[in-house]
């Protein structure tokens, strides 16, 4: 798989992008790392969908175009994403909440030392 910058093909028009056997291109300056990663996490995507129709229909989806299947496995990425960014919204709330909690605990004047500063072990300096 190439997704170089420098790809002699991409004078076709794009980067080639090859997701379960098919060869689609990707006209973007995508980090050649992270498209990797989302070429696998996509491929997963359709293999995981495969199998919930599998288990529900008894049978593999022979019917569905490509183009409908890249759709349903888009909008399930999609639907992942929202629910991930839900959850770390519901994080941030919880830490917000938590660190304005704990500043409320703190005084707002740390009361001045009296006498001498004490040294190490309490004793004088």
């Amino acid at each position: 798989m190439s997704f170089g910058p420098h790809d002699p093909t991409r004078k076709l028009g794009g980067i080639p992008v090859e997701i379960l056997g098919q060869v689609h291109r990707l006209h973007s300056e995508a980090d050649p790392d992270l498209l990797a990663k989302s070429v696998v996490r996509l491929e997963r995507t359709f293999r995981d969908m495969e199998t919930a129709f599998e288990l529900k229909w008894g049978r593999t989806p022979k019917g569905l175009d490509s183009s409908t299947w890249l759709l349903l496995g888009a909008l399930n990425l999609a639907h992942q994403a929202e629910r991930l960014e839900l959850e770390a919204n519901r994080h941030t709330q919880n830490l917000e909440l938590t660190l304005s909690l704990l500043n409320d605990d703190v005084p707002d004047e740390l009361p001045a030392p009296s006498g001498p500063p004490q040294g190490l072990f309490g004793g004088p300096t």
